[in-house]
């Protein structure tokens, strides 16, 4: 899926006579996927409707998603808000799912979901994504410094 590459305009500070700054920039795009700055904002960004467009297959951390969704796989982006919808999707196929707990700050919060029982269960936290995979798989996508995946068995 080759991309053109963006230009990465850097913003232009001007001082005036009198001291004044200004600056000069160019509007960024980010990946919809994960937050990623990926350049300048171009023609691209937005389809005949106005909305914009899904650039996730230009950024090095999301492409990886749009490929498995290409071949089939659903996924889910784990917020605070998606995890009642894909616990009970989690659910539906049959595979125990529950909130993962952590102490943070000397509270015990939910960071993240538990995916599956015994030693082959998979935890993914909240900003993961979680991926079903065509064959029933389950893995997760990470979006920390440790990217890679995880992956338990049915």
């Amino acid at each position: 899926m080759a991309v053109a590459e963006r230009t990465h305009t850097p913003d232009v500070i001007t001082v005036d006579d009198d001291g004044h700054q200004a600056t000069t920039f160019s509007l960024k795009r980010a990946c919809n996927g994960c937050g990623q700055l990926l350049g300048d904002l171009d023609e691209r960004d937005v389809d005949q409707h106005g909305n914009t467009t899904d650039v996730r297959a230009e950024c090095g951390n999301c492409r990886p998603l749009v490929e498995l969704e290409t071949a089939g796989c659903r996924t889910w982006r784990l917020t605070r808000r998606s995890i009642g919808r894909i616990d009970d999707e989690i659910d539906k196929d049959g595979i125990y799912a529950k909130g993962y707990w952590e102490t943070v700050d000397s509270k015990l919060i939910v960071t993240g979901l538990r995916i599956g029982t015994g030693p082959d269960r998979l935890v993914a936290r909240f900003g993961d994504w979680i991926i079903r995979h065509p064959d029933g798989r389950w893995t997760v996508h990470t979006t920390g410094a440790e990217q890679g995946e995880t992956e338990v068995r049915r």
